[in-house]
């Protein structure tokens, strides 16, 4: 048997086991969706920027405080580096893009989806683009091998997630929503 034909062969089988590993843990997904009220397929983060849980920036006045993305970055600075907010503002903003984080990676199937994904591409460059089957079992080991860094990832968002929201969840709660009157309408 040459080596042309094993990697064929070991490459055949590999695509099986992606194939059956994404049907699996695409059903997973929507049942786990499900079971926790949630649309069986959603896009993490709401695209990160547009979604029900971008409120802060319709409460910002004008003139008053950095801008959203400003205090996005810090927020996102304070939970990466685990400190504590300065103020309750920033504390209550803090929670809330870990609250957010941690429900997008809170899913455990998303992520070992993307790990059966990544053979799949190889797979389809090898049929699309006439590559050797050495080359393409060569780049399907290597993205799975890449891949398996996402499930990792997603314990360490999710640990600092937690751990970002148990920090700042005290001084959070003593924030007082300043009571004002609904912005106007946004001029289109």
């Amino acid at each position: 048997m040459s080596w042309s034909e094993l990697a064929g062969a070991a490459l055949n089988v590999l695509l099986a086991i992606a194939a059956t590993g994404v049907f699996v843990c695409t059903v997973a997904d929507v049942v786990w969706n499900r079971r926790h009220g949630r649309a069986p397929f959603r896009v993490a983060g709401s695209a990160r920027g547009y979604g029900p849980r971008q409120h802060l920036d319709e409460h910002r006045r004008e003139g008053v405080g950095p801008h959203i993305a400003q205090r996005r970055r810090c927020a996102e600075r304070l939970i990466r580096r685990g400190e504590r907010a300065r103020g309750p503002r920033t504390a209550l903003l803090v929670c809330h893009w870990a609250a957010q984080t941690y429900e997008d990676w809170e899913n455990p199937w998303a992520a070992w989806n993307a790990v059966f994904l990544a053979p799949l591409f190889a797979g389809f460059l090898a049929v699309t683009d006439g590559l050797a089957p050495g080359a393409a079992l060569v780049i399907a080991a290597g993205l799975l091998l890449t891949a398996l860094a996402v499930p990792v990832h997603r314990v360490h968002v999710l640990r600092r997630s937690a751990r970002a929201i148990e920090t700042n969840l005290d001084l959070a709660a003593r924030y007082e929503s300043p009571e004002e009157e609904p912005p106007p309408p946004r001029k289109r």
